[in-house]
């Protein structure tokens, strides 16, 4: 085909191309002289300028690292290489040949080794100083000398901080030059100690195709009188049946799980991390130190692998325990009172057995909670057709309603005699409206008020609500024997009313 080049679409489609190419060189160059982001990391930035061999603290290559030893505020300690019973080299620490390999974290060993090799110094301070003391290297922060396996060895001295707070004093055994260097990659020299080289993983994770199902938990304090207990509620044997609830406390209250809070308390176990380990194959000193050898709180959980096929590896029980509480005090710079915070606890896990974690305050929510903090303030809402009997009293009337049948055939009797189903319907649908507002756990209760009980058409136990008089203008509901909640005072009002109306014909008001 042949083109026209004197032809107006030609000259629009060649300036369009041109304008194009132009375009891009233009982007080009902006990116290439674009001030860098303030938030991007300082060593980045660094890393694209390595040519300037004056600010590469190690300018040889020394050969393969054997062992790096490491002093700082936390102690000493020898990170050196070893082999495994497969013949594989692999990390570990002086003085710990007896922990098992599975619990080192190969990787933090490794970052190390790379924090220590192949350094590019941020800028030269000052060539050969005269007086280092200026720069804190007199008595460093912390040291780190790397080993070879050919026999050098390099050192790298840690000193003050730089103005900028980025940053560190430094001094190699390979020069009498002080740089500064980037205090993000001379954490691990700084900061660790053998116990940053455990693996934090306290619990298993899942995810939603290999997670077990939970059947219980128990929660025991010493604080408390009685345990927390959360059970899984069985699947209704009625295919029609609806469960708004799939777990329910069975102590110290009889109480559904709140949907909503609830999953914090349900979830909180898998996947638990530490903030770092504190001690491994601990003494008895240790134990004692942490308060582990008599532990504050302790968590089961009993869950199901529904996918296993070995009837040994389908039940599994994940323990915790929790020790001593781990404070900081802090001071109020205007008043200048000192408090003691909470950060964290000592805690020990049956997954990772023979080490005590140091873990966060808000990760450990067993150890902070309350007995009702997690209790949905919606109470005994059974399906109506798992019924088998509903009875009511008050100081005025009672009744005893029999349900028989489902959902396509259902029908009740009242008294003894055969009733009308939408009846019983409205006054169960205002029964099962009675929640709580406010947890209400004392003992004190007025004058009894009304009491209505359900029985089930499985092998599930009674339950029985019960109402008292309260001197706030509530009344106090109490759940199988205990107070539980108090709720407003209208709704014992209408009750009473809905009650007669229901046994004399007359109008069944739902609202309250």
């Amino acid at each position: 085909m042949k083109i026209n080049t004197g032809s107006k679409n030609f000259r629009i489609i060649l300036f369009s191309v041109i304008g194009l190419a132009v375009l891009a060189a233009v982007v080009l160059v902006l990116s290439l002289t674009a001030p860098k982001d303030e938030n991007e990391n300082e060593q980045t930035a660094a890393e694209t300028t390595t040519a300037d061999p004056a600010l590469m603290l190690q300018p040889e290559y020394k050969g393969q690292i054997e062992s790096i030893y490491i002093e700082n505020p936390t102690g000493s300690f020898t990170v050196k290489k070893a082999v495994n019973k497969s013949g594989e080299d692999i990390w570990t620490v002086e003085g710990y040949e007896s922990v098992k390999e599975s619990l080192w974290v190969q990787s933090s060993f490794e970052s190390l080794v790379k924090s220590l090799t192949g350094m590019t110094a941020r800028s030269v301070v000052e060539e050969n100083p005269s007086d280092i003391e200026q720069y804190g290297l007199v008595s460093p922060t912390a040291t780190a000398r790397v080993n070879y396996e050919g026999g050098e060895s390099f050192t790298i001295y840690v000193g003050g901080n730089v103005m900028s707070g980025s940053a560190n004093y430094v001094k190699t055994s390979d020069s009498d030059n002080v740089y500064s260097y980037y205090t993000s990659s001379l954490n691990a020299v700084m900061n660790n100690d053998p116990m940053s080289y455990i693996n934090t993983t306290a619990m298993p994770s899942f995810d939603g195709t290999t997670a077990p199902a939970i059947k219980k938990i128990t929660v025991t304090r010493k604080d408390w009188e009685q345990p927390v207990i959360l059970e899984s509620l069985p699947e209704p044997d009625n295919a029609d049946s609806i469960q708004v609830y799939t777990y329910a406390f069975t102590s110290p209250y009889d109480v559904y799980l709140d949907l909503t809070e609830g999953s914090a308390f349900l979830n909180a176990m898998f996947g638990l991390t530490a903030q770092k380990a504190v001690y491994v194959e601990p003494t008895e000193e240790q134990l004692k130190e942490t308060g582990l050898d008599d532990p504050f709180c302790e968590i089961d959980i009993l869950a199901v692998n529904e996918n296993a096929e070995d009837t040994q590896e389908r039940d599994m029980v994940f323990r915790l325990f929790v020790g001593n509480a781990i404070t900081e005090e802090v001071t109020d710079e205007e008043s200048g009172v000192t408090t003691n915070v909470l950060k964290g606890f000592y805690g020990m896990s049956n997954q990772v057995k023979g080490v005590i974690y140091y873990f966060s305050a808000d990760s450990m929510v067993w150890a902070t909670m309350e007995p009702t903090q997690y209790m949905s303030k919606l109470f005994l809402m059974p399906y109506i057709y798992d019924l088998d009997t509903v009875t009511y009293r008050d100081n005025e009337c009672e009744l005893t309603a029999v349900v028989e049948g489902g959902a396509e055939d259902a029908k009740v009797t009242l008294n003894g005699e055969e009733a009308d189903l939408e009846r019983f319907q409205l006054f169960y649908q205002f029964l099962v409206s009675c929640r709580g507002e406010e947890i209400y756990v004392g003992e004190e209760k007025g004058d009894f008020i009304a009491e209505f009980s359900y029985t089930y058409d499985d092998d599930r136990e009674k339950d029985t609500v019960t109402l008292y008089e309260s001197d706030d203008r509530k009344i106090i509901i109490a759940v199988n024997g205990k107070n539980i909640f108090k709720t407003k005072w209208n709704y014992a009002t209408r009750l009473l009313e809905n009650a007669q109306a229901y046994l004399n014909g007359g109008e069944i008001v739902l609202n309250f």
